[in-house]
């Protein structure tokens, strides 16, 4: 599809799809209280993406009876994105449309530690991808990384789990392409992607707390993403749990890492299990018997099925976090809390000890009314809410073509 007038002087169009994407559907009239724009620059400007097909015309059905009012949304599959997420040692790389829909995805196993290698295997699939995309492609990246990112600078400034520094991820993959790239935390952006098409979409202010390898935060305040002075908001794995206990990867001692995250989980499986403490997981077929290759998920699948060893290592590890939570209930003051990562999304036991702990530790005025919910856009989360994080802060009509 070609557009031939892509002007935008006063911004309107922009305006009108960025509207439609980060809200949905929604008739004229509320348009107009959105966007500010008068009611005859939203029937004109209107009338133009639509006959550009970005925007079509809908019938909302009404809640009372009566006449179905007219609604306007963006027309799926108009457009595609690029964007990226990083997890264990794998890139899941999707192509999106406007509307958060999957067009395309693929997996990049990374071989290398250093980070250049990381990298330079993700841009060598980015130009494979948009070489072979079948929508015109919005250039602009958004990527999904582990570790503490500075938003400002599109650096990674610590990532103590690949013992990667001061990567500057968002020039390395701007220079291949010359297209705008914004790099932010994956479980800030993952808490984007729920809070937008996801558990979350339903609240206004709500924390998603991301539990795997590590765990971090996103703050959720009117649907906004907290990001502090340059992106760090939501370090929760960083915060002390035990004073005076191990020292953690960050420099600290005792932090929530420590406790309640996979490598936590596997640890102390492992410490029970070499005690002589009877477990169902003695029964698993481990490669010489070398307990080092148990996995969490295999604690977290025997801890749901009754295993006694497996409940008590995975309530010790969710007592911890649902001490955490309570402090974040006391302090913001939630509607509602979304548990991502593998550890939730695959232990309901894990889930159900942290929500109890919550309850009992935080203010029950605070607390009584708080859901919990369990992240529901799995592995393509994180590059959704990276897309969604740069189109937010640099999109505009005249990127179309």
């Amino acid at each position: 599809m070609i557009i031939t007038n892509k002007s935008d002087q006063k911004g309107s169009k922009t305006s009108i799809i960025q509207a439609l994407r980060k809200h949905g559907s929604m008739p004229r009239i509320e348009l107009t209280k959105i966007t500010e724009l008068s009611r005859a620059t939203i029937s004109s400007t209107i009338s133009e993406l639509i006959e550009c097909n970005l925007v079509k015309e809908t019938e909302k059905a009404p809640s009372t009876g009566g006449r179905p009012a007219i609604a306007l949304e963006l027309v799926p599959g108009s457009h595609a994105i690029i964007g990226a997420d990083l997890d264990n040692q794998i890139w899941t790389l999707c192509e999106f449309d406007l509307l958060g829909n999957v067009l395309h995805m693929t997996k990049i196993p990374v071989s290398s530690p250093r980070p250049e290698s990381a990298i330079q295997a993700l841009i060598e699939h980015i130009s494979d991808t948009a070489k072979g995309a079948e929508k015109e492609l919005i250039q602009m990246i958004g990527l999904s990384v582990p570790g503490l990112v500075d938003t400002r600078k599109g650096t990674i400034k610590s990532a103590a789990d690949l013992g990667w520094a001061n990567v500057d991820i968002e020039d390395m993959v701007k220079t291949a392409f010359g297209w705008p790239v914004v790099a932010m935390n994956r479980h800030r952006a993952r808490g984007l992607a729920e809070c937008r098409f996801g558990s979350g979409r339903d609240y206004e202010h709500m924390i998603y707390v991301g539990v795997g390898s590590g765990i971090a935060a996103g703050i959720f305040n009117d649907r906004q993403l907290v990001s502090g002075s340059f992106g760090g908001a939501g370090e929760l794995g960083h915060i002390t749990m035990e004073p005076d206990g191990p020292v953690c990867p960050c420099g600290n001692n005792g932090c929530l890492h420590l406790y309640a995250t996979a490598p936590a989980i596997e640890q102390e499986a492992r410490r029970l299990l070499r005690s002589g403490m009877a477990s169902s997981l003695l029964n698993q077929k481990f490669p010489g018997n070398d307990l080092q290759l148990l996995q969490a998920h295999d604690v977290c699948k025997a801890a749901d099925e009754g295993d006694e060893l497996a409940v008590q290592v995975i309530n010790q590890a969710a007592t911890y976090l649902g001490i955490a939570l309570a402090n974040l209930v006391n302090l913001l003051n939630p509607e509602a809390i979304i548990l991502g990562g593998f550890i939730p999304g695959m232990c309901s036991t894990y889930v159900k000890t942290a929500t109890k702990v919550m309850n009992q530790r935080s203010m029950p005025a605070l607390s009584s009314g708080i859901s919990v919910h369990t992240a529901v856009l799995g592995e393509i989360g994180g590059a959704l809410g990276a897309i969604n994080f740069a189109l937010d802060k640099h999109f505009s009509y005249t990127m179309i073509q």
